[in-house]
């Protein structure tokens, strides 16, 4: 299955070129890397503009970024990539977005989500100077066959949170660490269809097809609170914590990098975050004995690691409170 990373920014057109030129540039290439839509830039503020993607097979997951007013696709751009996935798209940015698909209309509030149909026009114009938007491009076939009414959803108002958010967010992890996508390959293309199908309403055996996709998430957030448990042993190990959670060790170890960040890190961090709440306390609390709240047997590894994170020793923060 193939794996194709896409990136553009306006940091990478040629200096020297005036605002109108930049854009028609980015533009032009923008048209040849996505083929989706064509943008048309704000007036009133220079041109930037930051477009990634991740195509893993038949899915994709993107994220856009910039200084522009309208957002369309044309019949031009059906035609010529041939694209009939479903599109699920969220607002980012700070500003309502104003949506026209298929005869409808709609707004997309901050942390909203609109479905579109990519073989079909759409147009987003609101007059506001920026934007920012993740989309996920999902088979049409597959969805279908596990949202049979997925077309009545097309251009409403899908409300943040649930399991709709969390395929969002998933695709922003991704977007933030794409070795992932490179390691999981189908799986990661199957948690998404699956936790998008949930959100938009999967019947039937479907959806209970789809909870078993989605059992990744829960195991994921059972050994998550299991960390915030036992953090604090000093003898807390991803073999531990793979015994307690019921689980293989090298399935934890994938669950955890999946959402971003291995064991080791994310035992460092948390136990980095409880030291520098204790030192904000105002009881004199000896350093060391903080460290060996913390699950540190070595006082001065313990000084070292929050120098790193936090760029000062742990007295030099009791201070600065």
């Amino acid at each position: 299955m193939s794996i194709i990373r896409k990136a553009l920014t306006t940091d990478m057109l040629p200096a020297g070129l005036d605002d109108r030129q930049r854009f028609l540039t980015f533009a032009a290439l923008f048209e040849h890397y996505s083929n989706t839509g064509e943008l048309d830039a704000a007036e009133d503020v220079p041109f930037r503009a930051t477009m990634n993607a991740i195509e893993i097979g038949s899915t994709l997951v993107g994220r856009c970024n910039g200084t522009f007013t309208t957002v369309r696709r044309e019949l031009r751009q059906i035609r010529a990539s041939n694209d009939d996935r479903y599109c699920l798209a969220r607002n980012v940015g700070s500003r309502t977005a104003r949506i026209t698909h298929l005869g409808r209309e709609c707004v997309m509030r901050p942390g909203s989500m609109v479905l579109f149909r990519l073989d079909a026009p759409f147009l987003s114009v609101d007059g506001f100077n920026h934007k920012r938007f993740t989309n996920v491009h999902l088979p049409q076939a597959a969805l279908k066959a596990m949202v049979p009414d997925v077309d009545d959803l097309l251009c409403r108002e899908l409300a943040p949170g649930g399991v709709l958010s969390l395929a969002m967010d998933y695709s922003d992890l991704l977007l933030d660490q794409p070795a992932t996508a490179e390691q999981a390959g189908l799986a990661v293309a199957s948690h998404l269809l699956d936790l998008a199908a949930l959100g938009l309403g999967a019947q039937f055996d479907a959806r209970e097809s789809a909870q078993r996709g989605g059992l990744r998430a829960v195991r994921l957030d059972g050994l998550l609170r299991l960390m915030q448990q036992h953090f604090a042993e000093p003898d807390f190990s991803a073999h531990r914590l793979a015994r307690l959670a019921g689980l293989s060790e090298r399935y934890v170890h994938e669950l955890l990098y999946e959402a971003g960040a291995g064991f080791t890190a994310r035992l460092l961090e948390r136990r980095m975050r409880r030291a520098a709440e204790l030192l904000a306390k105002p009881e004199p609390t000896r350093i060391s004995d903080i460290a060996f709240a913390c699950g540190f047997n070595d006082l001065s590894y313990f000084n070292r690691c929050f120098r790193r994170r936090f760029g000062l020793t742990p007295t030099a923060a009791r201070g600065a409170r």
